[in-house]
């Protein structure tokens, strides 16, 4: 069928000499794994230079991980998050190894004995931190966590490129997984590209794609907040200036955060259901134009819709 839409044969033949197509399955051999878990690692950057981004990065990988555990965490507010985000950073700053289980035990005794002016048993008692190094471990000792630290490792430069220098094209394959997994994974990927455009230059031409089908879930409207809300935002947000564009899709407009998509340049709207749906693309329109400094006639746009 895709002839009649001008996808020719001989463009689907170019298309595949010209790119490398993998099947990414995080947590699974049934395609290419991915390892996320050297995600955790230290990363070799000046802290002097790139204090801010480091610890953007160490709030996407301590989010992503309670949250694979079942804590939502405030960065600001959460004990465990504060904690692990501490532990994170003194290991960093140290240029040490770290890696998941590292992480675990670091968790039980801290390497320090203070967090801000209170001693770190009257901030987070050993009883607690004991707990929620227990939850951490049972997901190591699951059976088939191995996987996750196998394969490819979550790189952007890799990602889109194969070995040979041809682009690839990478797609990530997610309904294996639960959905704090799948929370996890998408955090840390976009926690990795969120690296990747902070070391690019400005640009005018496209240099990479993200895709994201059915995105319910991962860009809910304020005040939810989840993980993955943050790092997508930002790559939203930054990306243009550094050549990166997102495509983001959903069947329901009540799934998308519009104050976050008032960034998006082009708004293609399918089927509305409902009268409520209408009414959202509504406002998250009228939010945009009014961004851009224009103003909308409602009666007209309501017709079209």
């Amino acid at each position: 069928g895709l002839e009649g839409s001008g996808i020719t044969a001989e463009r689907i033949a170019r298309l595949r000499n010209a790119a490398e197509f993998t099947i990414f399955t995080p947590g699974s051999n049934a395609g290419q794994p991915v390892n996320v878990l050297n995600f955790f690692d230290t990363p070799h950057a000046d802290w002097d230079d790139h204090e801010e981004s480091l610890r953007e990065r160490i709030a996407g990988i301590v989010s992503a991980l309670l949250g694979l555990v079942g804590i939502q965490a405030d960065p600001l507010q959460s004990p465990e998050h504060i904690l692990l985000s501490r532990i994170i950073e003194h290991v960093w700053r140290a240029e040490q190894h770290l890696d998941l289980p590292t992480l675990i035990r670091l968790l039980q005794n801290p390497p320090f004995n203070q967090v801000g002016v209170f001693e770190l048993d009257a901030f987070y008692p050993e009883k607690n931190r004991t707990g929620l190094a227990r939850s951490l471990n049972n997901l190591i000792a699951a059976p088939g966590f191995e996987t996750w630290q196998q394969g490819t490792p979550l790189e952007a430069t890799t990602l889109m490129r194969a070995g040979n220098g041809k682009p690839r094209a990478s797609v990530f394959y997610l309904a294996h997984l639960n959905d704090a997994q799948r929370m996890f994974f998408a955090t840390l990927f976009f926690e990795a590209m969120r690296d990747w455009l902070r070391v690019q230059s400005g640009t005018t031409d496209l240099r990479a794609l993200i895709y994201f089908d059915e995105v319910f879930g991962y860009f809910p409207p304020y005040p939810v907040n989840p993980p993955s809300k943050t790092p997508l935002l930002a790559l939203i947000k930054q990306g243009r200036a550094a050549g990166l564009g997102v495509v983001l899709s959903t069947q329901n407009p009540a799934d998308l955060d519009y104050k976050g998509l008032t960034n998006a340049g082009t708004w293609a709207v399918g089927t509305l259901r409902a009268e409520r749906d209408k009414a959202r693309v509504m406002e998250g329109l009228a939010g945009a134009i009014s961004e851009a400094g224009a103003s909308m006639d409602q009666r007209t746009v309501d017709q079209a819709l």
